[in-house]
Formats: C-alpha cells, structure tokens, sequence
C-alpha cells in the first residue's frame, strides 16, 4: 500500500511539474515576443553586473536581513556609478528590484515551509454551525438589540435577523435602498468576535483602516466594510459620522482617493468593538468571579460638546448589536485546530438553518423583501457546495420557497440560472 502511495504522490508530481514547464515556455515565448533586442541588452547587462558584484564585490558588515539589503543596494549602485553615471541613473530602480528578489529568494530559502491538511469542507461546514449557534443562543453570555424593535424586526426573532443578516453580508452584493440593519459585535475581548464572524468576511471584506487619508473607504469590489476593534465614538464623532450613516443605510457615497472623487458603492457594514454602542439588559445577573451581578449594560457612547444625541441614535438605530459580557462557553471539538472558519463554511454551515428560517415565515413578516430576496439569492448561488447527491432534492425545495415568496419572472430566472435548474411545468401552466 505505501508502494501504491508512492507510486500516486510521484505521478502526481510529474504531471504538476509537466504542466508548470509548459507555462514557463509559453511565459519565455511572450516576454521574447514583447521585449526588444535593446531591452534583452539591458536584462542581460544587469543580471551580469549583479552576478560579478554579489560574486566579487559585495561584503556585509551587519548580521541584519534589513541592514544587510540596505548595504547590498548601496554598495551596487556606487558600483554602477563608478562605471557609468548614466547608466546607474537610468538602471537604479532596476538593480532595486533586482536586490529586493535576491533577498527574498535567500530569505525564503533558509526556512523549510509545510502546511498542515486542511480538514474536510462539510466537517468545518458543521463545526461552524454548532460554533454559531451556540454562541447566537447564549442568552446568558451574548445580548442582541435594536434601537426599535417593532419598526426593524417585523415579526422576525433578533436571532433570526442576525442569522438572516450575516449569511446576506457573507453572500450577497448589497443594493441600494434595501433598508437592510447592518451588524456590530462589542463588548468581552477573545469571545470569538474574530474566530466566527471577521475572519471569513476576509475573503470579501474592505478593512477600513482608522488612520485618516485618502482612499480608505475604497471599496473596489469588495462587499462589506469591515471596521475591526474601533472605538465606537469614531461613528458618532467627527468628519466620517455622516459618511458612515450613508453607508450603512446603503447609500453610494463621495469620497476622496488621491486628489480626485471615487464613489463608494452599497456595502455591508460589520463592526467589531470592545465598547457598546448601545444599552443592553439581560434577563440573569452576570455571574463569574469578580462580577457584581450586573444585568444592565449602559452604551459606552456618551453625549458631549463633540458628539451630538441626534448622531448617536442616528447611528445606533443603522445597526442590530450583539453585545457579550463573557465568552460564550463553545465546544472545543468544535474550534478549528489548524487554520480559521472560511466563508465558504459559513455558507454550507448555515445553509439548512436559513432554509428553516425561510420556511417559518411569510413575506408580511419581514421588515424589508430584501431579507428574504438576499437568503434565497445566497442559497440559489451557492447550492453547488452540497454533496452531489443532494443538490437535486434541495433545488426544487429552493424553487417552491421563490414560488412562496412570490419572485417575479426576472427573479427566478436570476435564480434557476445560478443553481442550474429547470422548473418542470404543471399541466395547468401549459395551458
């Protein structure tokens, strides 16, 4: 058997190797096709010099990886001057970047480099869904609020919104006007914040730096605006509260990028903090040691010359925060050991819990259609990750939960062309 393994991990290799040699040719062929005889000159002048100096003049004085770049540079480019200052002038940046590749490359040889086996997507897929149910569902430990609750919930449970909200952020583009709550995390530190809910936002995420200057809201194609660790006042105080309420509320915003105007399209906001946004009252008084039995948890923002009342509940009534006073207690089994939860975890993780939560209600329960128009959406894209054997049974289920809630003919077009289904027609529809 180990022979057989052998046998399978060399034949594999010969083939990547294989395909690899025949990229480099088509590589080789292209540059030989889009660089001149001059420029072949120049490549082949400067490969030469840095192999006679690295071979013959370059001497380090410092055991510093940094300090040593930085002499290897210096030391070639005086080289270069001294034989001509015209071509250390026009050469320069090149024999930069050729120094900077020579370092990397040594660097990177001196470390060995392994990975550890990435455990199975449905097992992960699992794992995070008893992660994120566990820690929604800890009532004693997470608190979940909106400013107004009858206006923003409909007959929606908040933790069936938050579900609902999160598995939209993690699947969709936002559109404009959705009138959609966004959602922030605060309060106990190392409660999982980063682990379930930041990390697999990564993959679609912009991460709004705090530092001011331009072209930090730039979004590109990015999704989501993900604000990590912040201190709450930066959204009720100073030049960018206004900004920030336009984005949460979904609206495309202006904003400065080096010198000129770039519009910042719709886009989820998810925040993290260690400092509420706002009250939270929980049913059980807090108990772990060195707590005083606290069930009321006053907002961390308070009103000042700098900071308007207008602008705090302005901001809070953009967001559903869930707020943790203690770590909630996970399963262990269930953290991921050698790596994080991705988003397409995420997206398999919950992909039953959002079905459920589709079939439980009717459209005059929610708040806004794009809540269920977002999930459907999601799932409809995404049905591809299930097992083979169960896309066929889940995809008619996906088409009556659109039947049920009412799509129009554009919507299920979108939608039966994304998961690759064809509606059987009824006699009657043939008629």
């Amino acid at each position: 058997m180990l022979f057989h393994l052998c046998v399978w991990c060399v034949s594999g290799r010969m083939n990547s190797q294989e395909e690899m040699n025949e990229e480099n040719m088509k590589i080789e062929a292209l540059k030989g096709e889009l660089l001149s005889k001059k420029d072949h000159q120049a490549e082949e002048f400067i490969k030469t010099f840095m192999s006679s100096f690295n071979k013959n003049d370059f001497e380090s004085s410092s055991r510093s990886a940094d300090l040593s770049l930085q002499e290897r540079l210096q030391q070639a480019q005086r080289k270069m001057a001294d034989s001509s200052i015209i071509l250390a002038h026009k050469y320069t940046p090149f024999i930069k970047e050729l120094v900077n590749a020579q370092e990397h490359q040594e660097l990177n040889a001196k470390f060995a480099v392994i990975k550890a086996t990435p455990a199975p997507l449905e097992d992960m897929a699992k794992k995070f869904q008893r992660c994120f149910n566990t820690w929604i569902n800890a009532k004693d430990d997470v608190h979940l609020k909106v400013l107004n609750p009858k206006d923003q919930l409909g007959n929606i449970s908040i933790t069936d919104m938050f579900t609902l909200v999160y598995f939209a952020t993690i699947t969709s583009r936002r559109q404009t006007g959705d009138n959609m709550l966004q959602l922030m995390v605060s309060g106990f530190t190392s409660c999982g914040k980063t682990m379930i809910f930041e990390a697999p936002l990564l993959d679609v995420a912009h991460v709004l730096t705090t530092e001011k200057g331009v072209s930090r809201f730039n979004c590109d194609a990015k999704s989501t605006m993900l604000l990590h660790d912040i201190n709450v006042d930066m959204l009720v105080k100073g030049s960018d509260t206004d900004k920030m309420k336009a984005i949460c509320r979904g609206e495309p915003v202006p904003t400065k990028t080096y010198g000129s105007v770039q519009t910042v399209p719709s886009v989820f906001v998810f925040v993290t903090s260690n400092r509420r946004l706002m009250t939270h009252v929980f049913e059980k008084p807090e108990r772990r040691p060195g707590a005083t039995f606290q069930r009321v948890y006053t907002s961390d923002v308070k009103q000042t010359r700098s900071i308007h009342p207008g602008d705090v509940s302005a901001v809070q009534s953009r967001f559903l925060e869930a707020y943790v006073r203690q770590r909630p207690k996970l399963n262990e089994q269930d953290l991921p050991k050698n790596g994080t939860f991705e988003r397409l975890h995420v997206i398999l993780g919950l992909f039953d819990d959002i079905i459920t939560i589709l079939t439980k209600y009717a459209p005059k329960d929610y708040p806004t259609q794009y809540l269920y128009l977002y999930a459907l959406g999601g799932l409809c894209k995404n049905v591809n990750l299930l097992p083979d054997d169960a896309q066929p049974l889940m995809k008619p289920i996906l088409f009556t939960l659109m039947l049920k809630y009412n799509f129009d003919a554009s919507q299920l077009e979108n939608c039966c062309k994304d998961m690759d289904f064809v509606p059987v027609k009824s006699e009657k529809d043939s008629q």
